[in-house]
């Protein structure tokens, strides 16, 4: 039996939960870091909900040439950002750990 589109919705946050718990212990830990504690190495765990993700949001209704024309827009709307202003979030992430 097909999920509905409210129950695809709900795996949708529940994955992209997952997918900025897997991407913080990046940031925090390392991106290929393997704590040997039984959750894999970070990348590997990161790249399993990414691919997650992507099988919840395959299956919504979505209109799909909106959702590639905002995907390349994102990267691109980063780049100029960064270009412009030389910050990015990591740049500043990264910079609140300095006392």
């Amino acid at each position: 039996m097909k999920l509905t589109r409210d129950e695809l919705l709900v795996l949708l946050i529940e994955e992209c939960s997952e997918v900025i718990q897997a991407a913080t212990k990046c940031l925090r830990f390392g991106y290929d870091v393997d704590h040997d504690i039984g959750y894999g190495r970070n990348s590997d765990k990161l790249a399993k909900e990414c691919g997650d993700l992507q099988a919840v949001m395959d299956e919504l209704p979505l209109n799909m040439t909106l959702k590639e024309q905002y995907q390349y827009d994102k990267i691109g709307k980063a780049e100029r950002a960064k270009a412009k202003f030389g910050v990015t979030a990591v740049t500043y992430v990264r910079s609140e750990e300095q006392p």
